[in-house]
């Protein structure tokens, strides 16, 4: 079996900074390695190599120092390298990045096409799908086990957001793979040393292609204009003085002063409820593209559709709900309508009723060709990624991923994007028509919705499509049941790594209970195998919207601060006075040993709840 697997040199995250003055990423003196989510690539791909015999190949585009990258490859147990390196490759966006990745790919045949699910610098999860596209191969992503049969049969598990799938095909294929498919090990220093010395290929545009142009940034559909640091916007009350017992009366305090405590507080909270009446056809169209499972339409939906409303205002346009799935899908018209959507579109077929990579792309490709609206938003979710990148390949338009915001300008839709663990915002535009962007779940609140509402929909009769040779064979619920109530969370305890172990969790229960909390976590806690996946809270997991966040060692980097910046009130206990969240991003910092002062916390909390 033949093995190709692409990887990423990228800059270690903690020590990107911006320059205030120039407004550029200072990269200087920031050590590099490869990202992540390769290195379990690479792992795994060995571990299929010894086990079914074949090679593997690496690939990677990047600067000169990228090459060490690939020694890392070799050294952990690849056969080949290749190194796209040419000033011609300077400024690639993903479609662009796909693009010469597709094109040094096919200048071989293999079997199976390795990649990270995302890199750590961008978090797209588009190359993949992109490149899947262009070699006209299918693609299964958010891989967290595969397996390859010495038949060409694959079987590979889905991590969802609610649960894990199990989808069956056959080789060709191109996997992106996340935690749990294979361990992280690097390679030893010996082994390193010794690769230094083996041939890489280089790769140049030329070539790839006697066309340059669509290469870097000449080829590039998406623009960044002016990057952005996010500056914390925390009060940053910081409570360091004093026993436990009188700590936690300060917090307690200031938690009443804020109103945090207060259980009837939440109906000052209510959302903007839609208008009563549709905006008339005739403008400049936005589609939302809805995402239900198998509990209905999904929460990023209806934020979705609210993300839309301002645009279409500055436009005079109008959002449209746009439903790909089984001879149900007319079924989500109402409360589609009820939620913003000014008309509904609804494609539905017998064939659909469970996502499809092969039939959900084919459906929404045909449909923005024939139609052209002005913006296309999906989903930020496993699915949405991975349909989104797919459409945006096939159509060659530009694609703004893990989209935190939307905004109308002289150069059109800005579509803001967090980049570098989320301490900076780049505001993307499109060369492209329609601009297309996949939205981050939690970050915008839905309407209200309006009875009062009724809008048109058009059924549209989906024409039966290839298919791609996967299947899905079974689908198994998180565990953790009660995770999918976190998006309506009032008040959540977060652990974090700083709580010791997870034989200490349990101790947080009488302050979860105590304040009827739900328990979430970060990146660290899910990688170390303490909290399942589906309650991590951050860049890479979930956003929510409590109206009290109390996290219990946790420092506060801004890649987790960012899942939680619509929370109400933040309180963080960490005995770090470097924690981050000491630095403007809690409204009340505790700096104590978290097992000193919950106990008295939650002595203070049942006073406070006995007084009335």
């Amino acid at each position: 079996m033949r093995i190709a697997v692409c990887v990423k040199w990228v800059p270690a995250i903690s020590r990107i900074r911006l320059d205030p003055e120039t407004k550029r990423l200072v990269r200087e003196g920031v050590p590099s390695e490869l990202n992540a989510y390769d290195v379990l690539a690479v792992n795994r791909a060995v571990e299929l190599k010894e086990a079914l015999g074949g090679s593997i190949a690496v690939y990677t585009m990047g600067p000169p120092d990228a090459r060490r990258g690939l020694v890392r490859c070799l050294a952990m147990g690849a056969d080949d390298a290749f190194h796209l390196s040419d000033f011609a490759f300077a400024g690639a966006d993903t479609l662009a990045t796909s693009r010469a990745l597709a094109l040094a790919l096919s200048r071989e045949e293999y079997d199976l096409v390795l990649f990270g699910n995302n890199s750590v610098d961008a978090e797209t999860g588009q190359v993949g799908p992109e490149v899947a596209e262009m070699l006209g191969i299918p693609q299964i992503t958010s891989v967290s086990r595969l397996e390859v049969a010495q038949d060409g049969s694959v079987r590979a598990e889905r991590a969802l957001e609610n649960g894990a799938e199990t989808v069956e095909g056959a080789l060709p294929l191109l996997v992106s793979v996340t935690e749990g498919v294979a361990h992280d090990a690097q390679a030893p220093r010996d082994a390193v040393r010794a690769a230094e010395e083996r041939e890489i290929t280089e790769l140049t545009a030329a070539m790839l292609s006697d066309d340059v142009s669509q290469f870097g940034a000449a080829g590039s559909p998406t623009w960044v204009a002016e990057v952005r640091q996010i500056e914390p916007s925390r009060e940053g009350r910081l409570i360091q003085e004093g026993s436990a017992a009188e700590m936690a009366r300060e917090a307690v305090a200031a938690l009443v002063e804020r109103g945090a405590l207060d259980t009837d507080a939440d109906a000052a909270n209510t959302p903007e409820t839609a208008a009563d009446a549709p905006r008339p056809g005739g403008g400049p169209e936005l589609w939302v593209v809805a995402e239900a499972d198998e509990s209905g339409l999904r929460p990023v939906t209806f934020e979705m559709l609210a993300a839309a409303q301002p645009v279409a205002d500055a436009l005079n346009g109008l959002v449209a709900a746009f439903v790909i799935g089984g001879e149900d899908a007319t079924g989500y018209a109402t409360a589609l309508g009820r939620s913003g959507a000014d008309a509904v579109m609804a494609a539905s077929s017998s064939g659909m009723s469970t996502y499809s990579t092969a039939a959900y792309t084919a459906v929404l490709a045909e449909a923005i060709a024939e139609r052209q609206p002005f913006a296309v938003l999906l989903p930020s979710t496993p699915n949405g990624r991975d349909l989104a990148a797919r459409v945006s390949a096939r159509l060659n338009l530009g694609l703004t991923g893990d989209c935190i915001g939307l905004d109308v300008d002289g150069s059109g839709l800005a579509q803001l994007k967090p980049a570098f663990g989320g301490n900076i915002v780049a505001p993307i535009y499109s060369r492209t028509l329609p601009n297309m962007a996949t939205v981050r779940p939690g970050v915008f609140s839905a309407l209200q919705p309006n009875p009062a509402r009724s809008v048109p929909v058009e059924t549209m009769e989906a024409a039966t499509v290839p298919g791609d040779g996967l299947a899905r064979v079974e689908f198994r619920a998180a565990p953790d049941d009660d995770a999918a109530a976190l998006d309506k969370a009032r008040a959540v305890v977060c652990v974090g790594m700083g709580v010791g172990g997870p034989e200490h969790i349990s101790e947080l229960e009488e302050l979860r209970a105590l304040l009827g909390a739900d328990l979430i976590c970060t990146r660290d806690v899910v990688e170390a195998g303490w909290m399942p996946r589906q309650r991590q809270v951050g860049l890479t997991g979930r956003s929510i919207a409590p109206r009290l966040y109390l996290g219990i060692g946790v420092r506060g980097d801004f890649n987790h601060a960012v899942g939680i910046q619509r929370a109400g009130t933040v309180l963080a206990v960490n005995n770090d006075r470097r924690a981050a969240f000491f630095r403007g991003q809690s409204d009340i910092g505790v700096m104590a040993d978290w097992q000193e002062f919950v106990p008295a916390l939650v002595e203070e909390l049942r006073r406070h709840r006995n007084s009335g």
